[in-house]
């Protein structure tokens, strides 16, 4: 069974945003290397900020598609953020696309 990743922000945890960026940047380092990767890394809300424009994680998750890894980011979260023309990896993705990928067989693995 294939796993899909599921993040909803720029950053892991709340405490220290600075901290937080940083596992988030060593995250998806990881994920882009692993020896078994998901199908699918599914961007919403702030997390949409990964695919755009001078984000520190772009080399990654271009590795990742490379690697047969789709990266789909939140169309309504990219406009809502007029982050729509920013888009600098993956697909933007709609709701029904988000929906029918976490009710699907795969396993889906969320990062908050």
């Amino acid at each position: 069974m294939a796993k899909r990743v599921l993040i909803l922000t720029d950053r892991i945890g709340s405490s220290d945003a600075e901290l937080g960026r940083v596992l988030m940047r060593n995250f998806v380092y990881s994920v882009a290397r692993a020896g078994e990767p998901p199908r699918a890394i599914m961007l919403m809300n702030e997390g949409v900020r990964l695919a755009c424009e001078g984000s520190e994680v772009l080399d990654d998750l271009r590795l990742a598609v490379q690697g047969g890894v789709a990266v789909k980011a939140c169309g309504t979260c990219l406009d809502y953020l007029g982050l729509t023309d920013a888009l600098a990896v993956g697909e933007v993705g709609a709701m029904a696309d988000a929906v029918d990928a976490l009710l699907g067989a795969d396993d889906v693995v969320t990062i908050a």
